[in-house]
């Protein structure tokens, strides 16, 4: 089951918008009158511009505009794949400097993709073996990769942002891994705390404002001191987990979409 579609399709039909699955459900491409046709490509939506929507999708690229702007952060390294990135300069001594990198965070840190989703092809590592290893793997299909700080971070929140508000936000605990993806594991739930919604909201802001997106899901992580600090801004917004483990949350997911479709046509067309 898609959810994602039925909401939109629901959505559609309550506002004149015809809606045309193409590519096997992947696309949808959706029309009203008197307005330019607007599409949803697979989690992403035609709302952001395409230089918001290639820094969320840049986890380090995302990294230098939040710190420059001074929003608190999980650093984010990037590393050039030798093979693929040889007209760069920059790529040299690749594995040195990633290991010169790992010493320095305690002999503690993450590899994943730059530009990967979903917890796909992410690594701890702590030991020289385990990050080599980790780095030729994902360079087997990158042209980049991440490398980040560990944090035993045990509770990390998603928010639903969409043009200068919050309209949802809930935690995810770590399931029978180190991850904190619905999507390997990790278990959703509500926040009941409003000091700790007001906290994640007035972050996620800042976070969005820095790099001007329209709407996106914002994860936050909360370390042991009690701080909040971004992890990753999504360009992508999709519930489809969310939705597997709260069914009950299927109004407040279609609530946003439907004021992300509206938006859409809303926008003006560049």
């Amino acid at each position: 089951m898609n959810i994602r579609n039925d909401l939109i399709n629901e959505i559609s039909k309550e506002h004149s918008i015809q809606v045309e699955y193409l590519s096997q459900k992947y696309i949808l491409r959706l029309t009203k009158e008197g307005h330019a046709p607007r599409h949803i490509f697979g989690p992403y939506w035609d709302i952001n511009s395409a230089a918001a929507d290639r820094l969320a999708c840049d986890k380090c690229g995302c990294y230098t505009i939040l710190n420059n702007c001074g929003v608190p952060a999980i650093e984010h390294k990037l590393f050039f794949n030798p093979l693929q990135r040889a007209y760069l300069l920059a790529y040299e001594g690749t594995m040195q400097n990633a290991l010169a990198y790992f010493e320095a965070n305690d002999h503690k840190v993450v590899v994943k993709p730059n530009q990967g989703a979903q917890g796909r092809d992410v690594y701890y590592c702590d030991s020289p073996m385990t990050l080599e290893h980790a780095i030729q793997t994902v360079f087997t299909t990158e042209p980049d990769v991440a490398l980040c700080p560990y944090y035993a971070v045990y509770t990390e929140y998603r928010v639903f942002y969409l043009h200068g508000q919050v309209y949802y936000a809930y935690g995810k605990t770590k399931g029978d891994n180190w991850k904190h993806n619905l999507s390997q594991g990790a278990k959703a739930f509500e926040i009941k705390d409003g000091g700790l919604l007001d906290r994640l909201s007035k972050l996620a802001i800042l976070a969005a404002k820095a790099i001007d997106i329209a709407f996106a899901t914002i994860d936050i992580s909360l370390l042991e001191n009690n701080e909040l600090i971004i992890m990753e801004i999504n360009s992508g917004v999709q519930a489809q987990y969310l939705l597997e483990q709260l069914p009950h949350l299927r109004q407040t997911i279609k609530n946003i979409y439907e004021r992300a479709i509206l938006g859409m046509f809303q926008a003006p067309r560049h």
